[in-house]
């Protein structure tokens, strides 16, 4: 699992426990019941609505999320039987308790995790990753690198990727008016899968995801095609090149310029295409499996572990 997965995961967590506001009902339910006190039933209305609450906002859960609710023993409060426990049960109080232990836990210890977790860095950087607008006029874009099961990704690879989104970054820079060289790797992350996030500058960042997500609608276009096939009539059909010819023809760019640019495009995206990656916009979009569309070549991939 990603540190971001885990991170979002703790995240959702916590904020589903919070929002419910479950942790009070249940405290008092326990206090009365040690007490052999009747439970009002005012008390077991705002239990119950807490309990809704909770499992309304846990049925959206990611799979990180769900796993970390099931390793602190939270899932069975989306669990009917576990509401006539904690409703109707002799020990009720005990299973209060417990449960309330358990939120407590979670609110008060799932932030400082995540915490830990994030990767301290500068506070714009930081609002770039949460989707802030910033004065530096940045963006940032993550990258997935798929691995396929029991077989690591050679340096070769890894290379190949860069490479390619610095050379789409450079074109879409001269086509936007900006820096050519104003791409960054400020994060990576691994799991089952690898993450690079790049930034540079907003207009580019938008341009390059726009032309990964043309790339792919592409590549689903001709999904019947060998890969070597499909990933070469992909990048030679991207409305970028259209673009390109369109600036060249009004004079207001130099042919041989246009020419640099549209080779500089077409390997840019067979480079991505071949190193295998997506980028989460794709996968939000994606109507075919992009695991499957978009695979690395076999020989960016290392050999099997022995034994595997």
């Amino acid at each position: 699992m990603r540190k971001a997965d885990l991170i979002n995961g703790a995240e959702q967590v916590a904020r589903a426990l919070s929002q419910s506001g479950l942790e009070l009902p249940l405290v008092e339910i326990a206090r009365l019941g040690y007490r052999d006190a009747p439970v009002p039933g005012e008390l077991l209305t705002r239990l119950l609505g807490g309990l809704r609450d909770y499992g309304l906002l846990a049925s959206r859960y990611t799979r990180p999320a769900r796993m970390l609710a099931e390793e602190m023993g939270l899932a069975a409060l989306e669990q009917a039987d576990t509401w006539s426990l904690l409703i109707a049960a002799q020990d009720r109080a005990q299973q209060a308790f417990t449960f309330a232990e358990r939120v407590r836990f979670a609110t008060q210890y799932l932030p400082r995790v995540t915490g830990l977790l994030s990767q301290a860095g500068i506070p714009s950087v930081d609002a770039l990753r949460r989707g802030e607008a910033t004065a530096s006029g940045a963006d940032v874009m993550t990258v997935q690198v798929i691995e396929s099961p029991r077989r690591f990704s050679t340096p070769t690879r890894l290379a190949t990727l860069l490479e390619s989104l610095d050379a789409l970054y450079g074109a879409c820079a001269v086509l936007e008016g900006a820096e050519p060289g104003g791409l960054s790797v400020i994060a990576c992350d691994s799991g089952s899968d690898k993450t690079f996030e790049l930034m540079g500058a907003a207009p580019v960042i938008a341009a390059v995801r726009a032309l990964l997500l043309s790339v792919w609608d592409r590549v689903v276009f001709y999904r019947e095609l060998p890969a070597a096939q499909r990933y070469r009539h992909a990048a030679e059909s991207l409305p970028v090149l259209a673009r390109i010819r369109e600036r060249e023809a009004r004079g207001e760019m130099a042919p041989e310029q246009a020419e640099l640019l549209r080779r500089r495009i077409v390997d840019g995206t067979g480079r991505f295409l071949v190193s295998g990656a997506t980028i989460p916009e794709l996968q939000e979009r994606a109507y075919a499996n992009p695991r499957t569309l978009m695979a690395p070549a076999p020989k960016l991939l290392a050999p099997p572990l022995p034994g595997d």
